[in-house]
């Protein structure tokens, strides 16, 4: 029984792999007879429409590390997403909102889902949804599925096997959930579920699957797929579709990933069932150079033309693992790839303040300071960093009834690093937008002084003293992050162009001080 159940996950993991091939046909021998239906895609595949809690959405920024996002819908259900490491590949702001209701279900009743953003990411292992219903569903009742967008492509996902509880493998970002019925209720509709051959097809593992969670959670057994013989089927897969696609790899960047995703997917599964041929692999450097070059050239460009920048880090990021899967150590292809990058993630980060402090008395002093720091992605260490010097512009020390000489002194500006957050603005939307920077800077110790001369006492010159600073450190102090080891800078307000966006604050605190600054960041792609 392990061993089917383990063959079925395997078959799973592989038919979502493959990306999308409308209307794809298989010859009819090499189709097991209990699948052959999934080829004769329907001319109305069922639509759903849910309506979202948006007042109930949950959202986090999700590093490589993973991590858990929780929330709970109006009706006391609690879903829960557990991310594992190394799904994302970089820092991801997620959001999971609770379905209201879903019109249009072909089946079951009571339905407890969510919507997951962005839509259509694809997780480089897989996550689980973990549904604690507010009405509960007897294990022979769950049915799980999923849909895309607004409700498009409405198919059947895989539970985990072996949990009692209700916990859905999520592959990529789109909507899920758990319907009170019976299986039994999907054979009315089965033949319009899914759009095209490769959901049909997921959708019906992800059917026997759910059978097999039920068989074994209440004590029977189920192994209807030992006996399917799927040696033809791969074959055929191969001609029809891996071939076809890696020819016209380098027609454009979506042919390419395409054609790359197809591959990784369909050897890494025939190695795993133990039925990989070397001799006839299809992949090869040639194939990720090319999938490399035209689309960090897309991307570049983009970044380059129309300042869309948070794109090709992660698009840089996913051809690195697949080299990284191919055994790659670095050659010319990958090495382009990071010029790319570095040429397009390249900024000039403008920071202005102005510090006043009166003792009320008539005292007291104003210092500006002003820096530009150039920013530029470093590929090879991941960092973003960069440091100039804080020039002191205007210093002016007040002492009433005193000659006063005031002296400028500046130091160094440091930006620790620099987070691109990214978001879509609707699930059809394929080239979202940059929502927010998380910026994580040190602004340096400022060393002014001035000699003050008064009636009847003798002058007194200062040591060079942080001045500025003393203004600035207390007036940020929430902004502090002893964690990231710096001050923090977010909440910026997005442009979009070369002047790519800016913070402005003006600061007050009980002991006198006023602080007025700019942070400005200008997108200079080289």
């Amino acid at each position: 029984m392990k061993k089917f159940f383990y063959f079925i996950v395997i078959l799973v993991l592989f038919l979502t792999t493959a990306c999308r091939l409308p209307g794809l046909l298989l010859g009819g021998n090499s189709v097991p007879p209990e699948l052959q239906y999934v080829f004769d895609i329907p001319n109305d595949p069922i639509s759903v429409k849910p309506t979202l809690d948006n007042e109930t959405q949950a959202e986090g920024i999700f590093s490589t590390a993973g991590g858990t996002l929780t929330a709970t819908g109006l009706d006391g259900t609690v879903y829960r997403l557990d991310i594992p490491a190394d799904a994302l590949l970089t820092d991801t702001l997620i959001r999971m909102t609770p379905v209201r209701q879903i019109e249009g279900m072909p089946f079951g009743s009571d339905q407890f889902a969510v919507r997951f953003e962005p839509e259509g990411l694809q997780l480089y292992a897989n996550a689980t949804l973990t549904i604690i219903p507010s009405q509960e569903i007897p294990i022979d009742q769950q049915i799980f599925f999923g849909y895309q967008g607004s409700g498009e492509n409405f198919v059947l996902l895989p539970p985990v096997v072996d949990s009692p509880e209700i916990k859905i493998v999520i592959m990529h970002f789109s909507g899920a959930g758990v319907s009170k019925g019976f299986l039994t209720d999907i054979e009315p509709v089965r033949a319009r579920i899914g759009g095209d051959a490769e959901r049909r097809l997921q959708s019906a593992m992800a059917e026997k699957l759910q059978k097999a969670r039920q068989e074994q959670l209440l004590g029977k057994a189920d192994d209807s797929l030992q006996e399917l013989d799927l040696d033809g089927f791969f074959k055929e897969y191969e001609e029809q579709v891996v071939k076809p696609r890696v020819a016209a790899a380098g027609e454009s960047c979506a042919a390419g990933r395409l054609a790359l995703q197809t591959v990784l997917g369909f050897e890494r599964q025939k190695q795993l069932l133990g039925m990989a041929d070397d001799s006839s692999s299809s992949i090869d450097m040639g194939l990720m150079d090319t999938v490399s070059d035209v689309c960090m050239k897309e991307e570049y460009e983009l970044c380059r033309d129309d300042h869309i920048i948070h794109r090709i880090l992660p698009a840089w990021l996913g051809l690195e693992r697949q080299y990284q899967l191919l055994g790659s150590e670095g050659g010319p292809a990958q090495e382009k790839a990071k010029e790319y990058v570095r040429k397009c993630l390249t900024f000039e980060l403008r920071f202005e303040s102005q510090g006043t402090f009166n003792d009320g008395e008539g005292g007291g002093y104003d210092s500006s300071v002003e820096s530009k720091v150039k920013l530029q992605f470093n590929p090879n260490d991941f960092s973003f960093k960069g440091e100039a010097p804080l020039v002191n512009t205007v210093f002016e020390f007040r002492a009433e009834g005193c000659q006063v000489n005031s002296v400028r002194g500046g130091d160094t500006f440091t930006v620790n690093s620099l987070a691109i957050i990214s978001d879509t603005k609707s699930p059809s939307d394929e080239l979202g937008y940059t929502r927010d920077f998380k910026l994580i800077y040190y602004p340096g110790n400022t060393t002014e002084s001035f000699t003050v001369a008064c009636e009847d006492s003798p002058p007194y010159t200062s040591p060079p003293t942080p001045l500025w600073t003393g203004i600035f450190l207390p007036s940020h102090e929430s902004e502090l992050s002893e964690a990231d080891g710096g001050f923090i800078a977010e909440n910026w307000e997005i442009f979009g162009d070369e002047y790519f966006a800016k913070i402005e604050w003006i600061k007050e605190t009980s002991e006198g001080t006023i602080e007025a600054g700019t942070f400005k960041l200008y997108h200079k792609p080289e």
